[in-house]
């Protein structure tokens, strides 16, 4: 994605209106979506008698999903650094740091999707396939205009 050398830091840091490519992740998009993860599973493992293996497993869910809030939080650091640096096109460990950051969403959105009828949910919080408009355009073109099933840009792609 190119970005205008216009937008000062904080502009390339503001999360964008419309979530659409994990590009546009930010660190505030994570916050909101780790308290709700967090709140959650706490009310889940509270339902469970204290002692039984469904309060432990719930607990251990709320442990692992709060680990990887936490290590999604530090890549999007390290995503913000690259993109106000300009540096987001640059291939090796760049492009791999990019690669992540949908997956490590994607895998959180899953977890959060259990509780999609919970009014706290946001609709915002959906998977997301791309990193970029380039990179849908590409698939698009290299797998035909059918090949993802109607699902580009659209408000759900599950």
């Amino acid at each position: 994605m190119t970005y205008p050398a216009a937008l000062d830091g904080e502009g390339l840091l503001a999360p964008a209106a419309i979530l659409e490519f994990s590009d546009d992740l930010r660190r505030a998009d994570l916050r909101p979506l780790r308290d709700f993860l967090a709140a959650r599973l706490r009310e889940l493992a509270l339902a469970q008698p204290v002692d039984s293996d469904a309060h432990w497993a719930a607990e251990h869910l709320a442990q692992t999903v709060d680990a990887s809030c936490r290590d999604l939080c530090d890549a999007l650091v390290s995503w913000e650094i690259e993109l106000t640096e300009g540096n987001i096109n640059r291939p090796g460990l760049v492009q791999s740091l990019r690669q992540s950051l949908g997956i490590d969403w994607n895998r959180l959105i899953t977890t959060a999707r259990r509780f999609a009828d919970h009014p706290d949910y946001l609709p915002r919080w959906r998977p997301l396939r791309y990193c970029c408009v380039e990179h849908a355009e590409f698939i698009e073109h290299a797998l035909g205009d059918e090949a993802d099933g109607g699902i580009l840009h659209s408000p759900d792609p599950s």
